[in-house]
C-alpha cells in the first residue's frame, strides 16, 4: 500500500512539473496528505552561546532541540540550553587543533610515538565530569577528522583512536551513544563505515556535515539509509552542520534547508558558524563560533535579529502534523504543517538562487478540513516576507498579505507579492486571526 501511495504521489509531482497549464513558481499544499508530526528536528545549534549571552528572550523563542560543541561549551551551557529546550547534547571530543580552557584535544596528536594515553585521559577526564553531573550527552569522538594532517580514511592512528574511545566510554558508561565519524562532507563518509563495522565499532548514530543546494539534501539521507539497510545497520541519522558558507547568511537558503531536513525526518540537524564579514570586533573577521550570536543568527551587536533568526523562529510555530507539499521548481522549498485543533495552517517557504521573473503562486487542496469539513467558507491570510539582507540586521518581517479569502471547490490560492530570488516568506491560514507581526 505504501509503495502504491508513493508511485501515486510520484505521477502527481510529474504531472505538475511538465504540465503545460502549471504557472512557474506554483507551491501546492495538501491537507488531506499528513506525513507525520512536525519533530523540529532541524531546529539545532553549534557552540555559539555563553552562559550569559545571548539572553533568554533572543533564544526561548526558537524552540532549539538539539546542541553540539565540544566538550566546554556543553558542561559551561548544558543547564541553560536544558531550560531553553535542548534534548539532544552532542558532546564533541577532538577537533584538529588543540583548546585546553575548553577541553579540546587536537585529534593529530593521537598516537604519536604510539601513545594513545594522552588521547585516552583526554577521554576519561571528559566521562568524569558528566558522570559526576549526570548529564545526558551523546559522545561525538571526532569533528572533521577527514580535515587532520592525514585524513581519517588514511588514517591508522585516528581509526585506532576512535576504536580506544569507542571501548572506553561504552566501558565506563553502559548504553551510551556514539556519535559519527562527523566527516565534513558525505561523500567522505562510508569508507569510514565499512572500517567500522569490520571493527565492531560502528557509531550508534551516523553523523556527517553538508553545505549544499537543499534539493540535494533529502537524496543524501536516502541514499544513506538504503546503504545501511542493505548492511542491516538501522541507525539514527545526524546532519551535525548544515549552511554553507556562501549562503549561510541568505534567508531563502535557510528556509530551504530547514524545510528539506524536516522533511527528511532525521534525527537532528544543527546550524553551522562560519567567519562574519559584519564583525571586525578582534581587527579582523570573527567567527560566529566564536562569539553568542547563535550561529550568526543575531547582528555582530549580539542585540539584533539577522533574516535567519525570524526564519528559525517561523520554523519552531510549526505545530501540529506535516503536510505533503510540492513546487514546480528546484529552487523554490516549501514546509507546511496544519494545527487540527487550532484550525491553523503555518508556511514555510524559501527560494535559493531563483532568479525568475513570474510570480509565486500558493494552492491549498482540501482546504475544507481546515473548516470543519465545510466546503465552502473564509479563511484568514497573513503573509510576511523575510527578505534577504545579506549579513544586515531585520527587525521584522514585513507583511504584504492581510487579507479574508473566500474558498471555492474546496481549494485556494493566492499570490506572493514581492517574493525574490533569495527571500524566505511565512505564511499563516487561519479561520480569523489577523496579522500579528513578528518580532
Amino acid at each position: 500500500m505504501r509503495l502504491a501511495s508513493n508511485i501515486g504521489l510520484l505521477t502527481c509531482g510529474l504531472m505538475l512539473l511538465y504540465a503545460p497549464w502549471s504557472p512557474a513558481g506554483t507551491i501546492r499544499v495538501d491537507l488531506a496528505v499528513e506525513q507525520g508530526p512536525m519533530n523540529h528536528r532541524a531546529n539545532g545549534y553549534l557552540v555559539s552561546i555563553e552562559p550569559t549571552d545571548p539572553p533568554m528572550e533572543l533564544i526561548l523563542p526558537l524552540k532549539p532541540t538539539s546542541f553540539r560543541g565540544n566538550a566546554g561549551y556543553v558542561l559551561n551551557n548544558y543547564d541553560r540550553l536544558k531550560q531553553a529546550g535542548v534534548t539532544e547534547f552532542q558532546l564533541t571530543l577532538g577537533l584538529v587543533f588543540e583548546h585546553r580552557a575548553l577541553q579540546i584535544f587536537d585529534i593529530n596528536q593521537i598516537g604519536l610515538d604510539d601513545n594513545y594515553e594522552p588521547w585516552l585521559t583526554h577521554v576519561d577526564h571528559v566521562i568524569d565530569q558528566v558522570l559526576q553531573r549526570q548529564l545526558s550527552v551523546i559522545w561525538d569522538l571526532y569533528n572533521e577528522p577527514d580535515l587532520a594532517a592525514v585524513p581519517l580514511n588514511d588514517n591508522e592512528r585516528l581509526k585506532e583512536g576512535w576504536r580506544l574511545a569507542y571501548q572506553r566510554i561504552k566501558q565506563r558508561i553502559p548504553g551510551a551513544q556514539i556519535v559519527g565519524p562527523s566527516v565534513s562532507r558525505y561523500r567522505l563518509l562510508k569508507p569510514f563505515l565499512e572500517w567500522s563495522d569490520s571493527k565492531g565499532v560502528f557509531p550508534d548514530v551516523v553523523a556527517y556535515h553538508e553545505y549544499a543546494d537543499p534539493s540535494e539534501a533529502i537524496r543524501y539521507v536516502n541514499e544513506l539509509r538504503d546503504y545501511l539497510k542493505a548492511h542491516g545497520l538501522a541507525r539514527p541519522i545526524s546532519v551535525n552542520e548544515i549552511l554553507g558558507q556562501e549562503s549561510w547568511t541568505s534567508a531563502g537558503y535557510t528556509a530551504g534547508v530547514i524545510a528539506a531536513y524536516e522533511r527528511a525526518d532525521i534525527l537532528s540537524a544543527m546550524r553551522s558558524c562560519w567567519p562574519d564579514p559584519q564583525d571586525m570586533s578582534r581587527s579582523y573577521v570573527e567567527n560566529t563560533c566564536d562569539n553568542p550570536t547563535l550561529d550568526g543568527l543575531l547582528y555582530v551587536d549580539r542585540k539584533q535579529k539577522r533574516p535567519g533568526w525570524h526564519v528559525y523562529k517561523t520554523y519552531a510555530e510549526m505545530e501540529g502534523v506535516r503536510l505533503y507539499t510540492m513546487t514546480d521548481s528546484p529552487k523554490l522549498h516549501a514546509l507546511a504543517a496544519l494545527e487540527k485543533t487550532a484550525g491553523r495552517v503555518r508556511l514555510l517557504l524559501g527560494k535559493y538562487e531563483d532568479y525568475s521573473p513570474d510570480d509565486t503562486h500558493v494552492v491549498l487542496q482540501n482546504i475544507g478540513r481546515l473548516l470543519s469539513s465545510q466546503q465552502s467558507g473564509t479563511v484568514h491570510l497573513c503573509a510576511e516576507q523575510i527578505p534577504d539582507v545579506g549579513s544586515g540586521p531585520l527587525e521584522a518581517p514585513v507583511v504584504t498579505l492581510d487579507r479574508a479569502l473566500a474558498v471555492e471547490h474546496d481549494e485556494l490560492s493566492f499570490t506572493l507579492p514581492q517574493f525574490y530570488h533569495s527571500d524566505a516568506y511565512r505564511v499563516v491560514l487561519s479561520l480569523s486571526e489577523p496579522c500579528r507581526v513578528s518580532h
